[in-house]
């Protein structure tokens, strides 16, 4: 994720194409001298302001929904190969490569849709997700009034 915030501030991603700088980071971190290991899930959520739409890129079981009005109106798709299992981008420990799972971040599942003022978006991982059903999610968002002088709402998990 710094990679893709540091391609962001770069200006080097398409606001509507949030696949893009993910995959653009993924690749990057694979060319990097580096020695690094892991995986992880990921979720990238561009807000254009100017046309009042989302751009989306979710991978695995992380993801993030809009709530306007009291009610989820729109949420992403999970993305598992099996039970507890979800896609995810992997870096494998040297002579592991084809032992371990790796998804390839063009796979995120890619959405754009228009949002209104006053909308609430929630990024948040599975251990929100799997945890807390909707009608719990939408008790704890009534509880908040934060506002910024745009009028944009915003929740961070």
């Amino acid at each position: 994720m710094k990679t893709c915030e540091r391609l962001v501030k770069e200006g080097r991603f398409v606001p509507s194409n949030p696949v893009g700088v993910l995959t653009t980071s993924y690749y990057e971190l694979l060319q990097n001298k580096v020695p690094l290991l892991g995986s992880s899930t990921a979720c990238i959520v561009v807000l254009d302001r100017q046309s009042h739409q989302l751009h989306t890129a979710n991978l695995g079981d992380s993801g993030f929904l809009v709530v306007r009005g009291g009610e989820v109106i729109h949420r992403s798709d999970e993305q598992q190969h099996y039970f507890n299992t979800p896609f995810q981008l992997s870096i494998a420990p040297p002579g592991a490569e084809g032992a371990v799972l790796s998804d390839s971040p063009e796979s995120a599942d890619s959405s754009s849709f228009d949002v209104q003022l006053g909308d609430i978006i929630l990024t948040a991982t599975d251990g929100l997700f799997d945890n807390m059903p909707d009608y719990m999610i939408l008790q704890e968002l009534k509880k908040l009034k934060v506002s910024d002088k745009h009028g944009c709402y915003g929740v961070w998990i």
